[in-house]
């Protein structure tokens, strides 16, 4: 399967600010972990089936934290996204294709059926971002800057998505009916992103 998207990415999780696992700890802070991948595709092709301008989510627990792995998740798609991109998208987001994200696949062997609800991704002009799915979730991102106003980044964290995410404070709350019920403990990060497979 070859595959490339373009776009954002954003990840909300139930860990205070900075989560542990940006810098390579195994444990979330409070013995457990649950977060949110959101993703908004600005471009993509997956074997051929254009999936540019979709959205995407990942909802998942872990018993320890995110690098410890053994995560149960659910994939979710906006409704405006075809079968035929969500068929195309699924294996890709799950970590399943391989490539950029096969690491998300190792971290969550277990996947729910996936499921199609609204999907947010607004961002406002001081870059903080909202996120919502249907009423699975309702969370933000607002990036996190030195008293100069530069936003604060993490160049090759241990758990990031791309070499550069901008680190940000995260707010809300997410409850898959299968999954952890879970508020934000602070913790938030972005990034645009180019992944392949």
């Amino acid at each position: 399967m070859a595959w490339k998207l373009k776009g954002t990415y954003s990840a909300p999780c139930s860990c205070y600010v900075a989560c542990p696992c940006t810098f390579g700890e195994l444990d979330g802070d409070q013995g457990w972990c649950s977060g949110t991948l959101f993703f908004d595709i600005t471009e993509g092709d997956v074997n051929g089936v254009d999936v540019g301008g979709t959205k995407a989510a990942l909802v998942a627990d872990w018993p320890r934290g995110f690098l410890a792995g053994d995560g149960t998740g659910r994939a979710y798609f906006d409704p405006s996204v075809s079968d035929e991109q969500r068929a195309a998208l699924e294996p890709v987001v799950t970590g399943q294709a391989g490539g950029s994200l096969e690491g998300i696949g190792a971290l969550i062997p277990t996947y729910l059926e996936s499921k199609v609800a609204p999907i947010e991704f607004r961002r406002s002009g001081d870059g903080s971002l909202q996120l919502k799915i249907g009423d699975v979730a309702d969370l933000n991102v607002e990036p996190l800057r030195n008293e100069a106003g530069d936003i604060t980044t993490v160049t090759n964290a241990a758990a990031g998505f791309m070499p550069v995410v901008t680190l940000g404070k995260g707010s809300g709350k997410a409850h898959d009916p299968d999954l952890r019920e879970w508020e934000s403990g602070g913790h938030g990060e972005m990034a645009d992103f180019e992944w392949e497979g």
